[in-house]
């Protein structure tokens, strides 16, 4: 399970840490609640021991898990699935409702990949979930030892073909 101040990632609340851990009575039954206070939405969440694995609370990936990462920013083959004809889909908003961050790194491929082929730019919504997208790999991405907020953020502009 989770200790006290690890980094955990819920889905669309981006990367948070876990800042209590509180049992607490309610209806006779004692139950362990992790207090999770998330910094992209200044949100903070009470969640209970029991529900933790429903929930898609999850721990921040690893440095050795950038590597795939990479595949999602970067792999060709994963944008011509993703991209949708219309000119805004929810899809992209789904895939970034689960959480992960492989499809959020997707997301922000996809739509790079449709700003460049487009002459008058991203539909506002998906501005806006790629500006999310963006904010979900930083939040996790800076809670990976040795990188700071600007590194996470020069990571992704970094991996993000120029063609896009």
């Amino acid at each position: 399970m989770f200790s006290l101040g690890d980094y955990v990632v819920y889905p669309y609340h981006g990367a948070g840490r876990v800042e209590k851990i509180e049992e607490k009575e309610i209806l006779g039954n004692k139950l362990l609640y992790f207090v999770v206070y998330f910094p992209l939405n200044q949100v903070t969440l009470m969640l209970p021991e029991n529900k933790i694995g429903a929930s898609g609370l999850r721990p921040v990936i690893s440095k050795s898990e950038l590597d795939d990462v990479l595949e999602a920013l970067f792999d060709e083959s994963t944008l011509t699935e993703t991209i949708p004809a219309k000119p805004y889909s929810r899809e992209n908003e789904t895939l970034l409702k689960t959480g992960s961050i492989h499809d959020a790194a997707r997301v922000i491929a996809a739509l790079h990949a449709k700003k460049a082929e487009r002459t008058n730019g991203l539909h506002i919504e998906d501005r806006k979930n790629l500006e999310r997208a963006t904010q979900f790999l930083v939040s996790e991405i800076r809670n990976i030892d040795g990188f700071s907020e600007e590194d996470a953020k020069l990571f992704i502009q970094e991996y993000i073909p120029a063609s896009r």
